[in-house]
């Protein structure tokens, strides 16, 4: 039995304690299939839960060392810990960029002048492949969770783009607006944001949970620690106190046409 491992920790005191899922549960006032869940690293308990079911399976502690160990202290369960997977179960979705339009709103001409500056070498049919595949990321979160989603990233990202490419983006955002649920905020030239240096974003679950995530070279990094969610959302609501209202962005999108 390892500390590292909680679910497998888990699995045995309880057989050593000789009781069932469903008497754990009935004892923790919870129902089996949590158990079950639990045991099989689909979620994790939040603490209290793991701390009481430490008492009743006498782990000395051992329980709650493992839960610390392989959470860090979050409750974000293992299969979300990815920014892919909270961002099909979030029912706000906040992106934050400060050179080009966050990826999940792009259109289909601007995602390809994207890829293509990214992938110098690579094929057109790769190009078009990749930016067909994140134009349709966001349709497809539409008819799974109907995300609400807030859109922030400087007037820049706009200005300095061939007028095909403008055109085709702004379409794209003043059609998204159209539908509603969408939020754009841009950052108008002269205003700076100097502590954000990479895209972010902040996946806002159903539960009222928040997932913090950001991009970077080597890829997306999620964030599970209190204490950096924090950072993100701080980075977010700044960017957000630098940017123009919705409705003036709206305003500067329909000059851009």
């Amino acid at each position: 039995m390892t500390e590292e491992n909680f679910t497998a920790m888990l699995c045995k005191l309880r057989e050593l304690s000789g009781l069932t899922q469903t008497e754990v549960a009935s004892d923790l006032g919870k129902v089996a299939s949590s158990v079950s869940r639990w045991e099989n690293g689909e979620v994790f308990p939040r603490r209290a839960t793991v701390e009481a079911l430490d008492r009743l399976l006498d782990g000395r502690g051992q329980l709650v060392r493992a839960w610390q160990t392989e959470t860090s202290g979050s409750p974000v369960p293992i299969w979300m810990r990815s920014a892919g997977s909270a961002e099909d179960k979030a029912v706000s979705i906040d992106t934050v960029t400060v050179s080009v339009v966050p990826g999940l709103v792009q259109s289909h001409a601007y995602a390809r002048l994207v890829f293509r500056s990214g992938r110098p070498t690579a094929s057109q049919e790769d190009i078009e492949r990749l930016a067909q595949l994140r134009v349709g990321r966001f349709d497809a979160l539409v008819a799974k969770n109907d995300p609400f989603v807030t859109a922030v990233f400087p007037e820049s990202a706009l200005r300095w783009v061939s007028d095909e490419v403008r055109v085709d983006q702004v379409k794209r955002l003043l059609s998204l607006v159209d539908r509603g649920k969408f939020h754009v905020h841009m950052i108008p030239v002269g205003s700076l944001v100097l502590d954000l240096v990479a895209p972010v974003q902040l996946y806002r679950l159903p539960d009222g949970s928040v997932i913090a995530a950001s991009d970077h070279g080597a890829g997306n990094l999620v964030y599970e620690k209190p204490a950096h969610m924090e950072r993100i959302s701080s980075l977010v609501r700044d960017a957000l106190a630098r940017s123009l209202p919705v409705d003036h962005s709206v305003k500067l999108l329909e000059s851009l046409l």
